[in-house]
């Protein structure tokens, strides 16, 4: 019995408060959402397609790096250019 009421407490005190759909704030790294220059960290901030956000410069020997999901992302115009932003929120 008491084991019974042990794993109840653990296992009520584990979910306490965790949300996994909680999408965590945006940190200004690049591909992180933004509004203008002052939400990144490169001072970059441009729209893409339906997204805007942070990004940096790019050539042919300074490639993009990866994305959140490890996706290559294209160097266009001069500017890493990815197809989906990072998963946060602006605040």
């Amino acid at each position: 019995m008491r084991s019974l009421a042990l794993v109840l407490v653990l296992s009520i005190g584990a979910c306490a408060g965790d949300d996994p759909t909680t999408v965590p704030a945006c940190s200004a790294k690049v591909y992180d959402l933004c509004r203008d220059e002052h939400d990144c960290t490169t001072d970059n901030c441009r729209p893409f397609g339906s997204i805007q956000v942070c990004t940096q410069s790019c050539s042919d020997t300074a490639p993009c790096p990866n994305d959140a999901d490890g996706n290559t992302v294209a160097c266009s115009a001069m500017l890493c250019q990815p197809s989906v932003a990072n998963n946060c929120k602006l605040n």
